[in-house]
């Protein structure tokens, strides 16, 4: 087993060079929605319909996610850059204030305009590192037409998708 670790600095200028959707993970707790700006998810199990979120234990929501058991993942349309930066963490409290969301199986929110949501109930958590992973168990998704928003080097994107 190799005892050195790449530098932290290069590691995410790497990492920025990878594409990715942007998502609101969304959780509630003793009746108070919170959300967190998120592009480390992926499908972990079709059968069963299971995915992974990997959250920060000093953000906040990894509290709500931790003791509720409950999330819900928001996958963001290229219209709703506003909706990742308010979740990004520049609203700190009452970051639902004027958003419409509506809930599904769990009570999760569900933003509203998103091009898809997989509600999820918390199957198992490991820690990784200053981030857990949460692996859900989808018990409702849903899906929409639209393009989605992108995350690239830094900077929110339109991928722009089209078949090549």
């Amino acid at each position: 087993m190799n005892a050195h670790a790449a530098d932290p600095a290069a590691f995410r200028a790497v990492m920025r060079r990878h594409p990715s959707g942007v998502t609101v993970v969304t959780s509630l707790r003793e009746g108070e929605p919170r959300g967190i700006t998120l592009s480390a998810f992926a499908s972990v199990s079709t059968d069963p319909p299971m995915l992974l979120i990997c959250v920060n234990r000093e953000a906040r929501s990894y509290l709500y996610i931790s003791s509720s058991r409950i999330f819900c993942v928001n996958l963001l349309s290229v219209d709703q850059r506003e909706l990742a930066e308010r979740f990004s963490g520049r609203i700190k409290e009452r970051q639902f204030d004027d958003i419409a969301w509506s809930t599904d199986v769990t009570g999760a929110p569900v933003l509203d305009g998103t091009i898809g949501h997989f509600d999820c109930a918390v199957d198992a958590e490991h820690h990784a590192g200053s981030h857990s992973i949460f692996i859900g168990r989808v018990l409702a998704c849903t899906q929409r037409p639209g393009p989605p928003l992108g995350y690239y080097e830094g900077a929110f994107r339109d991928f722009g998708l089209e078949e090549l």
